[in-house]
């Protein structure tokens, strides 16, 4: 927990989540099925807790943070609510292999240490299952309409931070974060990308709610000021707009509509460039100066190390670490979580994490997830590919410079987006390991 983060006092955020309570109340009561009650129980708890992080981060009971008791206790309910032929899901096979080699790290370095890591991917499976559920019962118009009213809180938090002036100044610059108290604009701003990503997903089925939530959405992610979230909201905020033109006109039409569509989208590309060309600046002189980055991290000049916030020398330090580890390391790494104690700052990169913890297996695996998952996108149904495709390459994105998946705000995200891949599958391809007709209770 980083020390010294402006913060809303407990009377603050509890008077907003109570104000807004009545909100929660309706759309919980909108729908009978306990699956889509817990996921709005599930990201509303989380949000809260989040906000509250002076009380909720300090270890606690057992060495475990109220966080870390609430997410095994929604994992814990969750798996009591789903239809656990479910966790059979073909999809889940590379987050178990991730999970055999976060076990098999751990065995060899710290048993331990493989609670959180475990924690965080049971939730993420149960929460990707529960969604599916809904999905499949509801519909994406219901389900990510009512998901919105657990985003309410946390942005009427930034919005009573812009007003009162509390904002976080960035650790790269002199530019103000503003993300409502909340512990670290990473963690916000994935909550603010999440709420971008349902609101892409509801566009099939209501437009219009997509129309009035995407602008609040992308002002709000200026506002948190995380880079890395802007640069994954890109794909997800093009595609939706573009499905939803093409969708409406002819064949015969949509050329131009392509046309008019991408003359448009580069118009404001190059608006946003300009506009936010400050903010950016270390990254277009990253690129072009990218192999002489490529070094041990004694070669790191003061100039360098202030690239992307210092993570091109932290991602050296990383890799220099995990090289002169033994045989044993160099395959199953130095443990889930080690990094804690030799580095000060988390790897921002998950793949370079992964590396580090778990060894070029646990690479290896991750590497198969995210391909997994890439593959699921591209088996969608064709109205549908441009935007889980484009959701997919926004999570990639935001793996390459910071950790969603160590966050359980990212693993919220990924399990929504995995969720409404699943659901707008080709009915051809087949999801269940094990899979007689009658154990699949949701067509597809």
């Amino acid at each position: 927990m980083e020390l010294n983060v402006p913060t809303f006092s407990p009377y603050v955020v509890g008077g907003v989540y109570l104000a807004l309570l009545p909100l929660t109340l309706f759309a919980l009561l909108r729908h009978g099925d306990a699956a889509t009650r817990f996921l709005v129980l599930a990201l509303w708890l989380r949000y809260l807790l989040s906000a509250l992080h002076p009380y909720t981060y300090p270890p606690m009971a057992g060495g475990l943070s109220l966080n870390a008791l609430g997410s095994i206790m929604v994992t814990a309910i969750g798996l009591l609510i789903i239809d656990r032929r479910l966790l059979l899901l073909k999809v889940f096979g590379g987050v178990y292999l991730v999970v055999a080699a976060t076990v098999a790290s751990a065995s060899i370095n710290n048993p331990a240490d493989v609670v959180g890591s475990l924690t965080k991917w049971g939730y993420f499976v149960v929460l990707t299952a529960a969604a599916f559920q809904a999905l499949g019962r509801h519909g994406s118009g219901a389900v990510f309409g009512t998901l919105i009213v657990a985003f309410l809180p946390p942005l009427t938090l930034q919005a009573l931070s812009v007003v009162v002036g509390l904002g976080k100044f960035s650790t790269s610059d002199s530019s103000i974060c503003f993300i409502g108290g909340y512990n670290h604009e990473a963690a916000f701003s994935i909550i603010l990308l999440t709420f971008l990503y349902c609101a892409c997903f509801l566009e099939p089925k209501r437009p219009i709610l997509t129309m009035v939530c995407i602008p609040i959405a992308l002002v709000a992610l200026l506002l948190a000021n995380y880079r890395t979230s802007l640069l994954a909201a890109i794909p997800v905020v093009v595609a939706a707009p573009l499905m939803g033109a093409v969708r409406r006109v002819s064949p015969s039409d949509r050329p131009y509509v392509l046309g008019v569509f991408c003359l448009a989208g580069a118009m404001l590309f190059y608006v946003a460039v300009i506009a936010l060309q400050e903010r950016f600046n270390d990254l277009f002189v990253t690129l072009a100066n990218l192999s002489d980055l490529v070094k041990p991290p004694e070669y790191y000049t003061a100039s360098d190390e202030e690239l992307l916030s210092a993570r091109a020398v932290i991602w050296s330090r990383y890799i220099s670490a995990y090289l002169e580890g033994s045989l044993l390391n160099l395959a199953f790494g130095f443990g889930p979580d080690s990094w804690e104690d030799v580095f000060t700052r988390y790897a921002h990169n998950t793949f370079i994490s992964s590396l580090y913890e778990i060894g070029v297996v646990g690479l290896a695996s991750m590497i198969v997830l995210f391909v997994s998952n890439f593959r699921f996108a591209f088996a969608s149904a064709p109205a549908y590919r441009p935007l889980v495709v484009g959701a997919h390459v926004g999570f990639l994105i935001l793996n390459l410079a910071t950790m969603p998946l160590w966050l359980i705000e990212g693993n919220i995200l990924l399990a929504l987006t995995l969720a409404y891949t699943l659901h707008v599958q080709r009915p051809r391809y087949v999801h269940v390991v094990s899979n007689p007709p009658q154990v699949r209770p949701f067509p597809i």
